[in-house]
């Protein structure tokens, strides 16, 4: 064997050894939208608020995910900044054309809910963050609010009076450092606990997360989560 191609052969085979060059490599998000350059990246994710399963159709490559009760919500999907992009959002008998223009650096959620717009299709609101709290010491956790029907909507630690969250306007967002611990929070509307407390699981050091408040029919509210992650 000449020794060049010894080498390589040689190469190889250490290679092979630790997993490399016999492993496949591990398998990417298959994207809804092309990205642009990393320094005018913008962040889209598409959140299902409703309480039966939503389809979302890009416009343009017509790629699709389902978003259901056990996954509500997309990772984020990073897009081109200042372009818009367009979908449409299916549950039932019911669709809703949506479309954003995203601002560099900036995070969008197009969330669906329950009930029918003016027009008898399904709801939807944009809620726009451009965080710039990052902390690799602390997690981060949002609280949307997405429903009307809550009075003075706050998200309290259950069994200790502590607020976390409050003061969120209708169709929009606020967010706090925490500590990365076992948290669970209480909805609370009116000053009254509404539901069951929902647990967050152990947060993470250096990651994000959202508290979604939506409407549930009849009047009533419920909050699901989501982990912000985002999509590569």
């Amino acid at each position: 064997m000449k020794p060049l191609l010894s080498r390589l052969f040689l190469s190889c085979l250490g290679l092979a050894a630790f997993g490399v060059f016999l492993q496949p490599a591990a398998a990417a998000d298959i994207p809804l939208y092309p990205t642009g350059p990393a320094e005018d990246s913008s962040f889209v994710r598409f959140v299902n608020g409703a309480s039966h399963p939503v389809d979302v159709t890009s416009a343009g490559s017509k790629a699709h995910l389902s978003l259901d009760a056990a996954n509500p919500a997309s990772r984020f999907f990073p897009i081109a900044a200042g372009k818009p992009v367009a979908g449409t959002l299916t549950a039932g008998g019911a669709h809703q054309d949506v479309a954003a223009t995203v601002q560099p650096g900036e995070f969008v959620s197009i969330v669906a809910l329950d009930g029918a717009d003016k027009a008898g299709g399904l709801p939807t609101v944009t809620v726009r963050e451009k965080p710039d709290d990052f902390n690799a010491l602390k997690a981060s956790v949002a609280f949307y609010n997405l429903d009307a029907g809550c009075a003075t909507p706050t998200l309290k630690v259950p069994g200790r009076d502590i607020v976390l969250l409050d003061g969120v306007a209708v169709k929009a967002a606020k967010r706090r450092q925490v500590n990365p611990v076992a948290l669970s929070v209480q909805l609370v509307c009116g000053g009254q606990p509404v539901g069951q407390p929902l647990s967050l699981g152990t947060l993470v050091a250096g990651q994000r997360y959202t508290v979604f408040l939506v409407p549930a029919g009849a009047g009533h509210s419920r909050i699901f989560s989501a982990n912000d992650a985002v999509s590569h």
